[in-house]
């Protein structure tokens, strides 16, 4: 395993240093597994080794690598002692978000596309110059180049118009909850990237290390409580100089959103309480969450974060490109025309508009 940058990392429960396991390390573990000695620290039992990982200087947790994926959530660290072990609560919210991208969200679909494009984007071809210019948005708040360029809930890189935010630093760090987003990633970025399973509210690096970050579309769906949390770890992460992107949804926070979609979300807001109804009355079970999703207001964020720009990334939703915005109804004049606003009073529309962009500086 490529060990360049293991020096950036840290515990995500002591806060130690972490280093490469050893060969004769490996096989003690794995010895210790055979005799069923080796536990997460859950409190679940491993009964399998590992080929290769990380481990504290004191030797009390060990982190597996697997298909070059760094496991460090707390949770699934490793411990040959009982004394560490510690039944950590599940957070429901998050374990939702987990299992919607590791089962569902990071497969590709007949046509290619992931799952969490068809069900949360606008693919058609209407749609397409405009989302690609405002994705290019991103690029100009952030450093050209740099060594680590730290991608926060990175997903799979659906859309190669990411790709270009790393495209002069020497790793995109690529952080999620999700196993198969990471292999995704990897499949992309190759030896260029690092790929850490990780929690976005407790990040397993040390302070000032990333160059540059984006978290893109998010922070709201981590639980409203550690939103805060979320984004002030980002921040402690960025380097002197160093420059970062938020991305976020004001939803129904968005003035204009609100107003143009008045009507369809009150459609959708009694058809889900009929629906709710319907199964309480039946005795079946409620319709089920997809993901948790929270949105704050922006004063919120105003008095909680570190000092931030804000700008648009996206005026428009995409339930109202959906319901407006059509090829044969001037819908690439009209984007054409939402585009140039924009650009000229990107504050009011990051305000007024659906996406956001925080942009931090140090």
């Amino acid at each position: 395993m490529n060990s360049d940058w293991i020096s950036i990392l840290k515990c995500p429960i002591s806060g130690q240093d972490l280093e490469v396991l050893g060969s004769d390390e490996i096989m003690e573990i794995n010895r210790d597994a055979d005799r069923g000695q080796l536990w997460q620290v859950n409190g679940q039992l491993r009964d399998k080794g590992i080929e290769t990982g990380l481990i504290t200087l004191n030797r009390t947790y060990i982190y597996p690598v697997i298909n070059g994926i760094v496991i460090l959530l707390k949770d699934l660290a490793l411990t040959r002692s009982v004394d560490f072990i510690n039944e950590l609560p599940v957070d429901k919210n998050k374990q939702l978000v987990q299992d919607f991208y590791n089962q569902k969200g990071w497969f590709t679909d007949e046509e290619g596309n992931y799952e969490d494009a068809v069900i949360y984007e606008d693919l058609r071809d209407v749609s397409k110059e405009y989302l690609k210019k405002c994705h290019n948005r991103v690029a100009r708040y952030l450093n050209p180049n740099g060594l680590y360029m730290l991608d926060a809930a990175s997903g799979a890189l659906q859309f190669d118009d990411y790709l270009q935010y790393s495209a002069g630093y020497k790793y995109r760090v690529c952080v999620d909850f999700s196993f198969q987003a990471l292999s995704e990633a990897r499949k992309k970025l190759g030896d260029r990237g690092i790929y850490i399973l990780a929690d976005m509210c407790n990040m397993p690096f040390k302070d000032k290390v990333m160059d540059g970050f984006v978290s893109l579309n998010t922070i709201y769906h981590i639980p409203k409580e550690q939103q805060v949390l979320a984004i002030r770890e980002l921040y402690r992460l960025l380097a002197n100089k160093g420059k970062g992107v938020v991305v976020y949804d004001w939803y129904k926070h968005s003035q204009w959103m609100n107003f143009f979609l008045l009507p369809f979300r009150a459609f959708v807001f009694l058809k889900n309480r009929i629906l709710s109804l319907s199964a309480k009355i039946s005795g079946g079970e409620a319709p089920k969450k997809r993901l948790y999703f929270y949105a704050h207001t922006y004063k919120f964020f105003s008095e909680q974060l570190p000092p931030f720009k804000l700008a648009v990334w996206r005026s428009l939703s995409v339930p109202f490109m959906r319901y407006y915005i059509h090829s044969g109804l001037f819908g690439k004049q009209i984007l054409n025309w939402v585009y140039n606003k924009e650009e000229k009073e990107p504050g009011l529309c990051g305000r007024k508009g659906e996406y956001p962009m925080f942009i931090f500086e140090k």
